[in-house]
């Protein structure tokens, strides 16, 4: 049996990288991994909402908190939250509070 292992550090480096600005980590035929730092007072996207037609989304929220918002609706996810949103659904995410929120991403299947 061949096993092929891939990984990425998360260091404080990756995270500058990620700071207003969606970062793949790994990606697979069946998924893909990223993460997501939102600086106070910045929504995701900027204007309008992001859209994945034909990819479902699980958000983890690692630290601080956000506002997801979807279909006329909206919830405060705080550290340690998950959060499912179905394909095809449009969604924005934005930071209300005073510290930096970071957000691990997936998408199933992967974009």
């Amino acid at each position: 049996m061949d096993i092929k292992i891939e990984y990425q550090s998360i260091d404080e480096d990756l995270w500058r990288s990620a700071k207003d600005n969606a970062v793949t980590l790994l990606k697979t035929d069946r998924l893909e991994i990223g993460i997501l730092e939102i600086s106070p007072g910045v929504r995701f996207p900027k204007e309008g909402y992001s859209i994945h037609s034909e990819n479902d989304e699980f958000a983890y929220v690692l630290s601080g908190e956000v506002v997801f918002s979807a279909d006329k609706e909206s919830i405060k996810l705080r550290e340690g939250m998950i959060l499912y949103n179905k394909k095809g659904t449009p969604h924005a995410t934005a930071n209300l509070s005073s510290k930096p929120a970071r957000v691990l991403w997936i998408l199933s299947p992967p974009r």
